[in-house]
């Protein structure tokens, strides 16, 4: 059956391509069917778009034949349902009830539909299902391990290790397995053939050998051999160089000797070695003894070696990712699976068959199209082809937004499509800003009118909605009485100077304090924000405040400083499984999975504070002295008594049919572990990350349930733990009023914030030269062909954090490819600029230091960094309106070196009070254990052993069966039998037992004799019973047990308990432990029904011929 899907899928495959070929003639003159709205950011654009389609409905479009996208699910849905409350809001009951007819969502939930409605056409079947995100990394890690062959692995390995790649720098570990994945998620997304990926192989190569000097025909030992010889000649000449002892020169031959180490043991020195060597100086005196050794080591790029390793490494990620491809493709096609990637490829193929256009053409009569700048070229493909056949096509956005590079969008086609419609008409540029404070509309028009000078200019100004002298506003704070009084200046400037010395700026995390205590300072100085119809102010609160950092780990570490400053931080970051609570929770499902597992339990007992670290250390160690016989039991007893694991082990009953979902609400509910994490502090915060682990279960379960495999509990936890190992465990984000936003400027889009605190001013510019890049061949896209003509260009850093100063930098520095790579850098920078300062609603803060502004200086000054727009002297700005400058509230705030830490605000949580149905009330059972239980006072003594008889000899290992037969024979067997009855009994017993190889019956009987013997001698009994019962009450509780043997004559008692093998008494003690309990509750029922008496207690170790008295 797969294989006739499979020839299916593949006939249908080559019709759609063919279909494709055909069509390009059909579609190439079409007449763009588009009208753009430029909309920027905060100027209404959702409302506007509610107002066109409104409009469009009132003027005959059906409300099925709308087909709208947006970027998010939760916009599609905005959207939706304001355009129905304008609807009915204008008496179109019929229109706003037929609008769920409407195909509103986003590029995937759209796709996937057409996908399911045109099954036949696509060659899919109409229930296909798409793989989620986190399933097509894992099954193309699957595909990608059947492809790496040992050789490639150890290839690569190697190769990485000799171009620096994995050098131990700042930021990730490098992995190049991701260069594999990303090139491959590139060509997915362009759908690009092999043939492109075999052609940009090649032009990779010639495009980096085109940056090389020529290369040498010295061979490889000939080049190590000048090597070796040139660092010995100039280490020594260096050593013997009385005229020069400074520290540089030391620190210099130093250096040479540690690579001398290395060429030694390591039999090669890396690229980066070779230029550190280049690069290392010594002092003036010696520097002409360096000269030829720097002039070698500098001429490695002549190295034919060297060009190898950068070709092979190139060509070997091109050749894997194009094998692992065709892996991936395979398996997805034998399992009937596709991901998103081939939906939108097959979309993109579908629109192109002529069967679906002519439908389509019938149907639609709306396209629209949201935050068009965020696509990728493949969707852009897919909505030109869909706008074709719509009576109206509107696509909205703002090509100064479009941030996402790193995803696929393209901003230079957005333009060419902007172009091509003719340009953005005037009445279809939305205006005003309905967000920000004037000041700072302003002050964005006038950055970014030079950041952006080849838009229009109506395209990237404002004007203002909100005026400075509007109606007048009232504020409420915590005085009784209300009064106005206006907000300060909306443009801030914080600049920081170290106390110490205020031209350097000290180390990290400095900056992050600083600004974390000014934020304490603005609170404290109730600073006055509008409401968002600017009718009354209120003092700010740490929820109004947003700081905007260029990456994750900024946003940790400034979430750190907060957090010293007694700020909590709101910060959606990865390390879920790292939290208490989480730790908490996942502690009480491993126990529950493992009754066994002493590690889970000493989690719960240790977080839940049953213990402190000391306690449970102390108390384990006596446990664990107690088993093995050294010490009496604990006296808290039993950790499974302990009140949260003995709730686990009453549920766990309870669990056998439930999901892992199921299992994780029922151990919170239960366990009511909210409440302990509220008392963990930062209240919200671990709240969220409860929540947000409830949101992975029920993920986890339906990555099962999609990839048609069992759930299970132990399934979860492994998931779970994979997860955490990839750094996707996020946490929740913790948001409320109490805490300070903190998140990337990618991450603050489509948001907005009454204080906005734009940090890490002073950003490098970073160059994408090195990894992966797409490349045109034409100036002006094709957009009858946007996938086309292009091609992936592949570099790689040969010289890991050496590259500065290189042949090769002073080479790539003066080529096209740098060019470009600047150009995108500095438009890709001003893009996230403008999304960060559009963010502000009341205030933006810039702070800044001794470093000044690199990153404003250089989208404000066409590039150039070394140009200030922040005068920390002045409040007045370089941004200038109506020919005035714009002035900023500059504060110039000296701060310590040391920053003190304070303590967070902990306002208790209001918090529901506990179920007291659900506090078990203690109730002994009616029947003593006397196994689980101690008896009272229980206190042992252990004699020193006695021996009775010999070693009983068996043969081999020992068994529990050996030991089981042994003790049942010695109960069973008496002295009135005849010799020939006992070794009957004896040679029954083995054989029940399985054991007659291992002893013979005469020695069992030998034994049981020995030990007959020890007993009348001992205690001269009057009578002698085997396993003789005694039952009792021990309070109002039933005590029942039973002796091996009960010894009796007239003057005292004796209770005999029989012993596991103890080794040949090694283990004596541990194994007289469990009996000694036994007899301790011998002894208190004892002194109650035989008073007059005296009491022995003996443990027998048979096997062993030993004997060991118990004293109470």
């Amino acid at each position: 059956m797969q294989k006739i899907l499979a020839s299916i899928f593949d006939l249908r495959t080559k019709q759609l391509s063919a279909v494709q070929s055909d069509s390009k003639l059909q579609t190439s003159n079409s007449k763009l069917n588009i009208e753009v709205l430029s909309a920027g950011a905060g100027s209404g654009k959702t409302y506007t778009l509610t107002g066109r389609m409104v409009e469009l409905l009132k003027n005959g479009v059906r409300p099925a034949g709308i087909m709208a996208t947006t970027f998010t699910k939760k916009a599609a849905a905005e959207l939706q349902e304001r355009v129905r409350v304008r609807l009915l809001e204008a008496g179109m009951t019929e229109a706003a009830n037929e609008l769920g007819e409407a195909l509103i969502g986003t590029v995937h939930s759209i796709g996937t539909r057409l996908l399911q409605r045109f099954a036949f056409e696509a060659g899919v079947s109409p229930l296909v299902e798409i793989i989620a995100d986190g399933d097509e990394q894992r099954l193309f890690n699957e595909s990608l391990s059947q492809v790496l062959t040992e050789q490639r692995i150890e290839r690569m390995n190697a190769l990485a290790d000799r171009l620096g790649l994995t050098k131990k720098t700042v930021g990730e570990t490098y992995d190049w397995r991701r260069d594999i994945r990303q090139l491959t998620d590139v060509a997915r997304a362009n759908n690009f053939s092999k043939e492109i990926l075999k052609t940009s192989k090649l032009r990779s190569w010639e495009a980096f050998e085109r940056l090389l000097p020529l290369a040498q025909t010295t061979d490889a030992t000939t080049w190590q051999n000048r090597l070796i010889s040139a660092l010995e000649q100039t280490v020594a000449a260096l050593d013997a160089n009385e005229a020069d002892g400074t520290k540089t020169t030391r620190d210099a031959a130093e250096t040479l000797r540690n690579f001398q180490n290395q060429l030694k043991y390591r039999g090669e020195l890396y690229w980066h070695e070779w230029v550190k060597i280049g690069k290392t100086s010594p002092g003036a005196k010696s520097r002409d003894l360096m000269e030829d050794l720097q002039n070698l080591a500098r001429s490695c790029d002549e190295h034919r070696q060297f060009r190898d390793d950068v070709k092979g490494y190139i060509d070997l990620v091109f050749d894997i990712a194009t094998d692992a491809l065709g892996e991936y493709e395979q398996y997805k096609k034998k399992r009937g699976l596709i991901d998103y990637t081939d939906m939108e490829t097959y979309v993109s193929r579908l629109l192109r068959v002529p069967s679906v256009r002519e439908t389509l053409s019938r149907e639609l009569d709306l396209l629209l199209v949201d935050e068009f700048q965020d696509t990728s070229p493949i969707q852009l493909d897919i909505f030109l082809q869909i706008s074709r056949l719509a009576r109206h096509s509107i696509w909205v956005g703002d090509p100064k937004q479009s941030i996402y590079g790193f995803r696929g969008a393209e901003p230079a086609l957005m333009q060419a499509i902007i172009r091509a419609t003719g340009g953005v008409k005037d009445e279809n540029i939305l205006k005003q800003s309905w967000r920000s404070r004037p000041d700072i509309v302003y002050a964005t028009n006038a950055i970014f009118t030079r950041a952006f000078s080849e838009m229009p200019v109506e395209q990237i100004i404002l004007e203002p909605a909100w005026t400075a002298d509007g109606a007048r506003q009232t504020v409420h704070d915590a005085t009784p009485s209300t009064v106005y009084r206006e907000p300060s200046a909306a443009l801030v400037h914080w600049h920081f100077k170290s106390e110490l010395d205020e031209r350097k700026v000290p180390g990290a995390p400095w900056m992050d304090n600083c600004i974390a205590e000014q934020i304490q300072t603005l609170l404290e100085r109730k600073v006055l924000i509008y409401n968002k119809k600017r009718t009354e102010t209120r003092p700010v609160r740490p929820g109004d405040i947003a700081v905007l950092c260029r990456s994750n780990k900024g946003c940790l570490d400034m979430a750190e400083a907060l957090h010293r400053a007694g700020l909590k931080a709101s910060i959606s970051r990865a390390g879920l499984l790292e939290t208490p609570e989480a730790k908490l929770a996942l502690a009480c499902l491993k126990y529950l999975l493992t009754p066994s597992d002493s590690l889970s339990a000493a989690e719960i007992i240790l977080l839940t504070n049953e213990m402190n670290l000391e306690q449970l250390v102390g108390d384990r160690l006596e446990w664990l002295a107690f088993k093995a016989g050294e010490a009496p039991p604990p006296a808290r007893g039993s950790w499974s008594e302990l009140p949260y694991l003995r709730e686990l082990n009453v549920i766990r009953p309870r669990t056998a049919d439930l999901s892992a979902s199921e299992i994780l609400n029922l151990v919170l509910d239960e366990l009511d572990l909210r409440r302990v994490a509220v008392q963990l502090g930062n209240s919200t915060q671990r709240l969220d990350n409860l929540d947000r682990l409830r949101g992975y279960a029920l993920d986890y379960e339906s990555a099962c349930q999609r990839l048609h495999s069992a759930a299970s509990l132990g399934g979860f936890l492994l998931w779970l733990n994979n997860l955490a190992d990839a750094e996707l465990d996020l946490q929740g984000s913790g948001e409320s009023d109490d805490a300070v936003k903190v998140l990337t400027y990618h991450r603050s889009k489509g948001l907005e914030y009454p204080v906005t605190i734009c940090h890490n001013l002073n950003q490098n510019l970073k160059e994408q030269i090195w990894g992966i890049n797409l490349v045109s061949e034409v100036e002006e896209p094709d957009l009858d062909n946007i996938l086309g003509n292009r091609w992936i260009r592949f570099w790689v850093n040969p010289y890991a954090d050496q590259f500065r100063g290189t042949r090769l930098e002073e080479t790539l520095l003066t080529t096209p490819e740098w060019a470009a790579a600047r150009r995108t850098a500095l438009e890709e920078e001003a893009r996230l600029l403008y999304v960060g300062l559009t963010r502000a609603r009341d205030y933006l803060v810039f702070p800044t230091n001794a470093k000044g502004t690199g990153w404003l200086n250089r989208v404000f000054n066409h590039g150039d960094e070394n140009i200030p727009t922040l005068d920390p002297d002045s409040d007045e700005t370089p941004f200038y309106y109506e020919s005035q400058p714009i002035l900023c509230q500059t504060e110039v705030i000296y701060k310590p070196r040391d920053f003190a830490e304070s303590p967070p605000d902990e306002t208790p949580v209001a918090f529901h009070p506990a179920r007291a149905g659900k506090h078990p009330v203690p109730r002994q059972s009616l029947l003593i254990d006397p196994v689980q239980e101690m008896p009272p006072g229980f206190d042992p003594q252990f004699g020193e052993p006695v021996a009775w008889a010999s070693w009983l000899e068996f043969k081999g290992d020992y068994e529990p069966a050996l030991g089981k037969a042994v003790q049942s024979f010695l109960i069973t067997d008496n002295e009135k039998l005849t010799q020939a009855e006992r070794l009957a009994i004896a040679k029954k017993q083995l054989e029940i037992r399985g054991v007659a190889e291992l002893v013979s019956p005469e020695s069992l009987a030998r034994q049981s004799a020995a030990f007959r013997s020890f007993l009348e001698k001992k205690f001269a009994p009057q009578k002698t019973l085997g396993k003789f019962p005694l039952e009792g009450l021990h309070g109002q509780r039933i005590l029942k047990l039973e002796a091996d043997f009960f010894v009796e004559n007239e003057e005292f008692v004796a209770v005999v308990a029989l012993a596991p093998f103890a080794e040949g008494m090694k283990k004596w003690r541990q194994q007289a432990q469990m009996p000694a309990q036994l007899l301790g509750w011998w002894r208190m029922m004892l002194r109650q029904t035989k008073p007059n008496k005296m009491i022995q207690f003996w443990v027998i170790f048979p096997i062993e011929g030993q004997a060991v008295e118990i004293r109470f």
